[in-house]
């Protein structure tokens, strides 16, 4: 009788502990949903925000919606971007990882390797399989659309590549240079002549700072050393020397900010200005607001904490700048942010710059060859944002 009272009990008592983790079970799935819809209907009505201080770089903001994009494949790019810049709580999450990263000891903190000397390297990006043949495929569609045209792409190397012995012991990054020296191959084969600037980078660096210590985009010094290369290619015959003036010197960049490494080299930003003061009264539009103004260096930026934006301000989707040089050259940039920095020089040789970054450009750019006349087409990205980004194509096959 005994034993059976016993059995009975604990039989009981596996049934009450079944369904306690029954019901914890059931619970946990309930709660996991309801903090899922919490986080949806907060994301739904939390204000979008222009830019993240964690990553110091411009957010997507929610996509115009017309047909046309959503058929090719635009929109569901943009919003995807959207989505993922916009989340809420996006910059606390980001900070947790990279300070665990940093905290314990890592060379490598959200994607960003900690160097030597003070330099913190974004890891090399790879494209995808048909990435290179899809974008050198449109580039030649374009090309043979515009027969009238000279189309040169500058894809600069990044840091990743040229700085490899900066690099800390047991970094592994993809070699960049395989994949460039693909999609250098790709566009010539279709019209395209590509500009190369990494010997001349490999030659430099020796007595130059080519790179930010902290920041992924290259200093004016590499700017000037791309402005030659991109001079060369085009017949540009004018000479001039620039001065290089010093107009910050705590500048920490994109990659302090995303890895949350501490003990980075604090940079020093400086502007070109041409050493015979052949100051250039140029007028730059912006289409986006109508606004008009004759200065491009945005010395207000250097007080915060994207001060790169110095070069031009925020990224813009088209803009044109109108110069009082002779002739009538007229140039299209077809550009990310690495382009930026380079402006300065090439505005001394064009009477008309028209400025186009695909990532926010919804328009078609055959209207743009069009109605201003353009000749001369140069496609100016760095490696790492290039080969994660579908916006050209996307662009291209409008």
């Amino acid at each position: 009788m005994a034993i059976n009272i016993k059995n009975r009990l604990l039989n009981i008592f596996k049934g009450l502990g079944s369904a306690v983790r029954g019901n914890a079970n059931e619970l946990a799935a309930v709660s996991f949903a309801a903090v899922l819809v919490a986080f949806f209907a907060l994301n739904l009505f939390a204000p979008d925000k222009s830019f993240s201080e964690k990553e110091n770089r411009m957010l997507q903001e929610f996509p115009d919606v017309s047909v046309h994009d959503y058929l090719n494949g635009r929109f569901e790019k943009s919003f995807e971007d959207y989505a993922n810049d916009q989340f809420i709580l996006r910059d606390k999450f980001i900070r947790v990882k990279s300070s665990f990263d940093a905290a314990i000891g890592g060379i490598k903190s959200n994607g960003v390797w900690k160097g030597r000397g003070g330099y913190l390297i974004e890891d090399s990006n790879v494209p995808s399989g048909s990435f290179i043949k899809d974008n050198s495929e449109a580039i030649g569609e374009f090309i043979e659309a515009n027969p009238g045209i000279r189309a040169r792409f500058l894809l600069a190397p990044n840091a990743v590549s040229i700085m490899k012995k900066k690099l800390p012991v047991g970094a592994n990054p993809a070699d960049q240079n395989i994949y460039m020296d693909s999609f250098f191959e790709a566009v010539k084969k279709v019209g395209c002549e590509p500009i190369d600037v990494r010997e001349s980078f490999e030659d430099a660096k020796k007595d130059r700072q080519l790179f930010y210590y902290t920041d992924h985009h290259w200093t004016s010094a590499g700017a000037e050393l791309a402005y030659q290369a991109i001079k060369e290619s085009f017949g540009l015959e004018e000479e001039y020397s620039f001065k290089q003036y010093p107009v910050k010197n705590d500048f920490l960049g994109t990659m302090s900010s995303k890895s949350g490494f501490s003990g980075g080299r604090c940079d020093e930003i400086t502007l070109p200005v041409r050493e015979d003061d052949g100051r250039l009264n140029s007028v730059i539009f912006y289409e986006e607001s109508k606004k008009k103004t004759t200065e491009f260096y945005n010395l207000d930026k250097l007080e915060e904490k994207d001060a790169y934006q110095v070069f031009g301000g925020t990224n813009h989707s088209i803009y044109t700048i109108k110069t009082p040089v002779k002739g009538n050259r007229r140039l299209l940039l077809i550009k990310d942010s690495y382009a930026n920095s380079v402006l300065p020089y090439l505005m001394q040789h064009y009477t008309e710059i028209v400025v186009v970054d695909p990532r926010y450009y919804y328009d078609n750019i055959q209207d743009v060859i069009d109605v201003e006349g353009i000749k001369d087409v140069l496609f100016l990205y760095n490696a790492n944002t290039f080969f994660e980004d579908s916006s050209l194509k996307m662009m291209l096959e409008e």
